[in-house]
């Protein structure tokens, strides 16, 4: 049996609460910058929409949890708010390759991505580009959450450097790679992209769980 949601809309086409994620998703997809939360307790839900302001997200995964409690002694509090956030999984080096995203803190699955073979670093790119082209297209300006540094300087730079060979092997993921270059080079986006912080927030909620 599913549990009941309420969504809290404060900017969006039209703000309110919503009893369901369809006529909140309305509201928010594709409006620049929205601003929403669901909540599983109706009186929370009346509370923000009152206050016209969202709690601190929170996460029930004990890593997650741990990580928050200390994050506060370090100086970076856990993400609030929207965002989207990204990881990949390769099995190997190289191997084969997959990314996706997530639309927190719902964690409503965006997308979900088989890239062939290739290396993590690739697919957390693929990954991060991914997200910034479905935001763009949404003309959202939320910010995107990646746990790969190598990868936030790949988009950066609009370089990717790496030593994967391109081969037949490898054709669909330099493929996939090239493309998000072109991409790259040629969209203007504003949204920002954050190093996600796994020893002060727990793990990347993307994650594949494969560890």
């Amino acid at each position: 049996m599913n549990k009941e949601k309420w969504y809290v809309v404060l900017k969006g086409r039209t703000p309110g609460i919503y009893s369901n994620w369809d006529d909140a998703k309305a509201q928010v997809f594709g409006y620049p910058g929205p601003v929403y939360r669901s909540f599983t307790v109706k009186a929370q839900a009346e509370t923000a929409w009152k206050n016209k302001r969202l709690p601190p997200v929170e996460n029930t995964g004990s890593k997650t949890s741990d990580a928050k409690k200390n994050s506060g002694n370090r100086g970076l509090p856990y993400p609030s708010g929207n965002f989207v956030v990204v990881d990949a999984a390769c099995s190997g080096v190289p191997g084969p390759t997959e990314y996706q995203g997530f639309l927190m803190p719902e964690k409503k699955l965006l997308f979900s991505i088989k890239v062939g073979w290739a290396t993590n670093n690739i697919g957390e790119f693929l990954g991060i580009v991914h997200a910034l082209a479905a935001l763009y297209k949404a003309g959202s300006g939320l910010p995107v959450y990646s746990d790969s540094a190598t990868a936030i300087s790949w988009v950066s730079k609009r370089k990717v450097k790496s030593e994967l060979k391109r081969d037949s092997e490898t054709e669909n993921a330099w493929e996939l790679t090239d493309r998000a270059l072109i991409w790259l080079t040629s969209h203007q986006f504003t949204n920002r992209i954050i190093k996600w912080e796994t020893t002060q927030w727990g793990e990347n909620p993307a994650d594949f769980g494969r560890k």
